[in-house]
């Protein structure tokens, strides 16, 4: 089966599902990953400070990390795209972003479409941006998939209580442990956001072999698309 993940940042793909993706490859899926931005506009890790002035840019640092890791994930294929980190617009999410992501959704023609849920996981206004462009592409591409899953990195502990529940609707979740190295590894390999607290509280986690998961909500799927998750070898549906 074909996985298309849609996300904003690098990085983004290796907190929440480098897990997923190495257990997906590991069994003769093909994954493509879309990054919407290079990811410019993050904080620096105080330790690659040398590697920017030498590449020239952040943006330029970052795009080298997220292609070391497409290779450890073995990811078919990785592309960046033209957005500015920070500095999409509303009218680039209903207008430019969503025909590129049609025409990525088109060409790949992927039986499983993954990106943020509409939180952004934490309002970042790139996250929210590329999910509603994502499934908005969605549901107006020619190519029909066979679901759409987002991503959470947490299932529970809302700061936005008057917003959101206590829990999130979290319906799926991909064990890690098995690939814990590998995603250590990846995390790692974004050695310029290493100051990132989620970052390091995951490969500690993943060191010490706590429970690990990551968390997918599936929000639409062909009645072939949920036969296929109800007997799926990575994802697993939470009981209700």
């Amino acid at each position: 089966m074909k996985y298309l993940f849609l996300f904003a940042h690098p990085d983004d793909e290796t907190i929440a599902c480098a897990g997923t993706i190495k257990q997906l490859t590991n069994q003769g899926d093909e994954v493509i990953l879309i990054s919407a931005t290079d990811g410019n506009g993050g904080e620096v890790h105080a330790s690659a400070a040398e590697d920017v002035q030498r590449l020239g840019s952040l943006g330029a640092l970052r795009r080298r990390e997220l292609k070391k890791v497409s290779e450890l994930l073995k990811i078919a294929e990785l592309r960046i795209l033209d957005y500015v980190d920070g500095e999409i617009t509303n009218s680039q999410v209903w207008g430019k972003m969503t025909a590129d992501f049609i025409d990525l959704i088109d060409q790949y023609k992927p039986d499983f479409v993954v990106t943020y849920d509409h939180t952004g996981w934490y309002f970042h206004l790139d996250h929210v941006a590329v999910s509603i462009a994502a499934t908005t592409a969605f549901r107006q591409s020619s190519h029909r998939p066979k679901g759409l899953l987002l991503s959470f990195v947490k299932s529970v502990g809302s700061k936005w209580k008057y917003v959101f529940p206590e829990e999130f609707p979290v319906t799926h979740t991909v064990n890690a442990l098995p690939v814990k190295e590998i995603k250590i590894q990846a995390i790692q390999a974004h050695a310029s956001q290493l100051n990132s607290v989620t970052m390091l509280s995951t490969i500690e986690k993943l060191q010490k072999g706590e429970k690990s998961d990551e968390l997918y909500q599936l929000v639409f799927a062909t009645k072939e698309g949920q036969e296929l998750l109800a007997k799926h070898a990575v994802f697993k549906q939470v009981n209700e």
